[in-house]
C-alpha cells in the first residue's frame, strides 16, 4: 500500500475508534456524575494529574526511540529494529517500576494537593494506589504498540483499543449501577488496560515475528550515543510539558476547592476527546512525514510542512469555534445545572485549545526530524513560568487566573521559540512566513468565530436549540474558511486530496 493509502487507512480506524471510545467516555462520566457526584469527580481529575506528573520517569525515551526507529523501517533492517526494540523493552519495564515506587512514596502527601480532602469519601488512599496501578501497567507492553506505529499500522491497536475498551465501560457501568463503588470501577479499568495491552502484543508478535528471536546484536554506540542525547534533551521537554499541562487541576484543587477541580475536569474531557482525535489524526501522519524525513529532499519537507500548516489552523480554528458556541450547551445538556465555568474561563480554555494544538504540526515535524536538543531549555522556561504565574494569578482570579497562566506561559516561549529551530535546523528557511501565516490564519479564525458566536447567542437552550447551534457551527466558519481560502494552492491540494480519499474508501 502506498503511503497516501497507509495515511487513509489509519486515519479512518483513527477517527472511528476515537468517535466510539468517546461516546463510551461521556456515557460513563454521566452515569459517573449521576452516582457517585463532584467530589468523586475532582478527586479523579486530580489523581489523573498527579500520576501523569510521574510520567517524567518516562525520560522522553519513547519520543526517542520512535525517531531512530524511522530509517530501519523505511530500509527494512530488521536488526536495527530488534536492537532498538531490546533496548525500548527493557527501558520501559524499569520505568514502569519506577513509576509504581514513585507514586506509592507519594501516598502519606496526598493531602498536600487538596486545598480539603472530602470527608464524604473512604478509602482515598486506596482509590489513588488503584489508579497508581493502572497508569504504572501499561509501560510493560508499550514497545510493542510503537512498532506498529512506526510500520503505520497504528489502526490495528485503535481497534484492540476500541473493543476492549465497549467491554470495559459497559462493566463499568453495570457495576456503579449496582454497587456504587468506586473501588469496582477502577480494578475493571486496570482489568481492561491489562487487556488491551497484552492483545496488542501478541498481534505485534504474530506480525513482526523476529521480536521472538534470541539473538540481537548490541546497538552501536553512534546510535546508542544519539538515542541518549535525544534522551537527555527530550527530559527537559517532558518537565515543561507535564509542568504546563497536567497542573492545572492540582493548582485548582490547591488554591480553589476539589469541586472546581471537578467542573473543570468535565471541560478538559471534552477538550480531551478532540486532543484523542487531534492525536489520532496526527499519529496517522507522522509515520509518513517520518519516511519523507528520511527519504525526500528539503524541498519537500517545506512543502509538506506548509500543506500541514495550512491545514491545521482550519481545523484547528473550526474546532476552537466549535468549542466557545457549544461547550456550555453540551455540559447544560449532558451533567444538567451546577456544572458550568464563568463564560471568561470557558475563552480562555478554547484559546489554550488553539494555541496549544497549533504547536502540534511544529513539534511532530520537529520529532520526525530529530530536533530535540536544540530547544531543550525553552520547556524548562516554559515550566518555571507556568508554574509561578499562575499561582499568582490564581490569588486574585481563581480558576481563570490558573488557565490564564497557562497561556501566558505558552506564548512567552514555546510559541515563536519551537518554529524557529523547525526552520533554522530542520527545515533550513527563513520563519518569517510562518509567522505570518498564523497571524493571517488567525485574523480569519477570530471573524468566523465572532459571526458564528453572534448568531448562536441569539438561539435558545434544550436539544433542539443545541442541534441547531452544531449545524450553524459546521457550516458558516467553513464557508467563511472557503472564501477566504479560494485562492491557495493548499486548499486546492487538499480538495484533490480529500477526492483521492473518498475514493479509496468506496
Amino acid at each position: 500500500m502506498d503511503r497516501a493509502g497507509t495515511i487513509t487507512k489509519n486515519v479512518k480506524y483513527a477517527v472511528a475508534g476515537e468517535l466510539l471510545l468517546a461516546v463510551l467516555k461521556f456515557l460513563s462520566r454521566r452515569v459517573f456524575v449521576l452516582l457517585l457526584g463532584r467530589e468523586y469527580l475532582g478527586l479523579n481529575g486530580l489523581f489523573a494529574d498527579v500520576l501523569s506528573m510521574l510520567s517524567l520517569a518516562e525520560l522522553g525515551f519513547s519520543v526517542s526511540i520512535t525517531c531512530s526507529l524511522y530509517r530501519p523501517v523505511a530500509q527494512g533492517d530488521t536488526e536495527m529494529i530488534k536492537s532498538l526494540v531490546r533496548l525500548y523493552r527493557q527501558v520501559y519495564r524499569a520505568v514502569g517500576l519506577l513509576v509504581l515506587a514513585a507514586g506509592l512514596s507519594l501516598t502519606p502527601f496526598l493531602g498536600f494537593f487538596v486545598k480539603e480532602m472530602p470527608k464524604d469519601i473512604s478509602n482515598i488512599p486506596l482509590i489513588y494506589v488503584l489508579n497508581l496501578v493502572n497508569a504504572s501497567v501499561s509501560y510493560f507492553f508499550a514497545y510493542k504498540s510503537t512498532l506498529l506505529f512506526v510500520h503505520q499500522k497504528k489502526y490495528i491497536e485503535t481497534s484492540i483499543r476500541a473493543a476492549v475498551s465497549l467491554a470495559a465501560t459497559a462493566a463499568q457501568i453495570g457495576v456503579l449501577l449496582l454497587t456504587r463503588n468506586y473501588l469496582y470501577y477502577l480494578c475493571l479499568a486496570i482489568a481492561a488496560t491489562v487487556v488491551q495491552n497484552v492483545a496488542v502484543g501478541a498481534e505485534a508478535d504474530r506480525i513482526f515475528p523476529y521480536l521472538r528471536e534470541k539473538e540481537v546484536r548490541p546497538l552501536p554506540a553512534e546510535i546508542l550515543g544519539e538515542i541518549c542525547r535525544n534522551v537527555q534533551a527530550m527530559l527537559l521537554h517532558r518537565i515543561g510539558t507535564v509542568a504546563v499541562f497536567n497542573t492545572d487541576n492540582l493548582l485548582i484543587s490547591k488554591f480553589v476547592g476539589v469541586v472546581s477541580a471537578g467542573l473543570y475536569s468535565n471541560y478538559m474531557m471534552i477538550r480531551g476527546f478532540l486532543n484523542l482525535l487531534i492525536n489520532a489524526l496526527f499519529d496517522a501522519i507522522a509515520p509518513g512525514l517520518g519516511s519523507l524525513a528520511a527519504t525526500e529532499t528539503e524541498e519537500h519537507r517545506r512543502t509538506a510542512f506548509r500543506r500541514l500548516h495550512f491545514f491545521s489552523a482550519w481545523l484547528f480554528g473550526w474546532m476552537s469555534i466549535c468549542l466557545f458556541c457549544l461547550y456550555d450547551p453540551f455540559i447544560d445538556i449532558w451533567l444538567g445545572e451546577g456544572y458550568l465555568l464563568p463564560k471568561k474561563a470557558v475563552l480562555l480554555i478554547v484559546l489554550n485549545f488553539y494555541v496549544n494544538s497549533m504547536r502540534i504540526p511544529v513539534n511532530n515535524t520537529k520529532g520526525v526530524l530529530g530536533l530535540f536538543w536544540e530547544d531543550r531549555y525553552k520547556s524548562i522556561l516554559e515550566a518555571v513560568s507556568n508554574l509561578a504565574v499562575s499561582a499568582v494569578l490564581a490569588q486574585r482570579w481563581g480558576v481563570e487566573g490558573i488557565i490564564a497562566g497557562t497561556l501566558i506561559s505558552t506564548l512567552a516561549f514555546p510559541f515563536w521559540w519551537e518554529p524557529l529551530v523547525l526552520y533554522r535546523r530542520g527545515l533550513h528557511s527563513p520563519a518569517d512566513k510562518y509567522f505570518a501565516d498564523y497571524l493571517a490564519h488567525l485574523g480569519v479564525t477570530v471573524a468566523a468565530g465572532w459571526a458564528t458566536w453572534l448568531l448562536c447567542r441569539g438561539i435558545g437552550g434544550g436539544i433542539g436549540c443545541f442541534l441547531l447551534k452544531c449545524l450553524l457551527c459546521a457550516a458558516l466558519p467553513n464557508a467563511i474558511y472557503i472564501v477566504a481560502y479560494r485562492q491557495k494552492e493548499e486548499l486546492h491540494f487538499f480538495l484533490h486530496t480529500a477526492k483521492g480519499m473518498v475514493k479509496k474508501t468506496r
